[in-house]
C-alpha cells in the first residue's frame, strides 16, 4: 500500500481491496472527510410493486389437483358409456297389452325414443304417452339391462259394455270411464248398457253421466246377485231405464225379469226394491211381465199374458 497526495485529497490504494477515501489534514490543522457522491435519483413515476400472492381459488385448485383430475376422468368415462351406442335403448317390450294393440302402441312409443336418449325424464314421457291411450289404466317403466327396457301396461277392466243404436261398441270401467278396447272379443264383467237414438252419443275418453251413470249403478248392484244371469239395461229418454235379466235358482228353468226404473230420480230407494224383488220366489216372477218401480214404495206389476222377456 502506498500513499499519494493529490491536492487536499489523499487516496490510499490497496492491492487487496478497492480504493477508498481517507481523512485529509487541512491547513488549519483539522481533519475532514470528503462528501460522499449523491445517490442517483430514481425515475419519477416508477413505483416499486409488491410481490403478488396467489388467489384463494388458485391455491385451492393447486392443492386439490389430483382429486379434480380423477373426477374429470370418471365423468368423461361415464358420459362416454352413457352416449355409447351399446348402452342406448335398443329394445322396448310392452308387457300386459293385448296383442291386437301392439302395432299402434309401438308406433306411438317410437316417437318418444331418440338416439342417444337425452338426460331427461324419458321413462316418465313413455309412461305418459302410453297412458294417453284410453284403454290403458297405468303404465310403469322397468329397466331390463343394458339397452333393454320393459313398459308394464295395465289395461282398463271392461266392467260394462255400452252399445249404441248405430252398432257402436264401447266399454266402461267401474268408475264410469268410457274407452274403446283394442280386443273386439272382450267380454264385460257386469253386463250391457244399450242406449236409444234419442240419447246423445257417447265418445271414448269421457265419464258417463245422468241416466248412463244410473244404469252403471244398477248393473253394479246386479253383480252381487249370483242368481241373476245376462243383465242388460236399456236407456232411453222416452222409455226411461229398463232392466232385462234372467233369474235362475238351482235346477229350475230361468225366469225372464223386466224392471222399469223410469228416470231413476230416487235410485237408492229403487235399488232396495229391486233387491227385494230379485229374492221373490220364481213362481211369482213367472206371473209378471214387468215390474214398474219408477215410483218408490208404490211398485206396480203387469201380469204376464204370454211368454216374454227381452225385447
Amino acid at each position: 500500500m502506498r500513499l499519494q497526495e493529490r491536492g487536499k485529497r489523499v487516496r490510499i490504494r490497496s492491492r487487496a481491496s478497492a480504493p477508498r477515501y481517507a481523512p485529509v489534514l487541512e491547513p488549519t490543522g483539522r481533519f475532514s472527510l470528503p462528501a460522499p457522491a449523491p445517490a442517483p435519483a430514481r425515475a419519477a413515476g416508477r413505483v416499486r410493486r409488491r410481490a403478488r400472492r396467489a388467489s384463494p381459488l388458485w391455491a385451492w385448485l393447486w392443492r386439490n389437483t389430483e382429486p379434480l383430475l380423477w373426477c374429470a376422468v370418471l365423468s368423461a368415462l361415464s358420459l362416454s358409456l352413457w352416449f355409447s351406442p351399446r348402452t342406448q335403448l335398443t329394445r322396448l317390450d310392452a308387457a300386459g297389452a293385448p296383442s291386437e294393440a301392439h302395432t299402434a302402441l309401438y308406433a306411438l312409443l317410437e316417437a318418444y325414443i331418440e338416439s342417444p336418449i337425452p338426460l331427461s325424464d324419458t321413462p316418465r314421457q313413455l309412461e305418459r304417452a302410453a297412458e294417453s291411450l284410453d284403454w290403458v289404466q297405468q303404465a310403469r317403466w322397468q329397466a331390463r339391462g343394458v339397452g333393454k327396457a320393459r313398459l308394464q301396461i295395465t289395461p282398463r277392466e271392461p266392467f260394462v259394455e255400452i252399445q249404441g243404436a248405430n252398432g257402436d261398441r264401447l266399454f266402461a270401467d267401474s268408475t264410469g270411464f268410457v274407452f274403446q278396447s283394442p280386443n273386439p272379443s272382450m267380454k264385460p264383467i257386469a253386463g250391457v248398457i244399450r242406449y236409444a237414438q234419442d240419447m246423445a252419443p257417447i265418445n271414448s275418453g269421457c265419464t258417463v253421466e245422468g241416466e248412463m251413470q244410473a244404469a252403471l249403478k244398477i248393473l253394479e248392484e246386479i253383480r252381487n246377485h249370483s242368481e241373476v244371469k245376462h243383465p242388460r239395461v236399456r236407456v232411453s229418454r222416452a222409455g226411461g231405464i229398463q232392466l232385462f235379466a234372467a233369474v235362475q235358482r238351482g235346477a229350475e228353468p230361468p225366469v225372464a225379469v223386466q224392471i222399469r226404473f223410469g228416470d231413476a230420480t230416487a235410485l237408492d230407494a229403487q235399488l232396495k226394491t229391486m233387491r227385494r224383488l230379485l229374492n221373490t220366489p220364481l213362481t211369482e216372477l213367472r206371473q209378471w211381465e214387468y215390474i214398474d218401480i219408477s215410483t218408490p214404495n208404490a211398485e206396480a206389476v203387469k201380469p204376464r199374458a204370454a211368454a216374454g222377456g227381452e225385447p
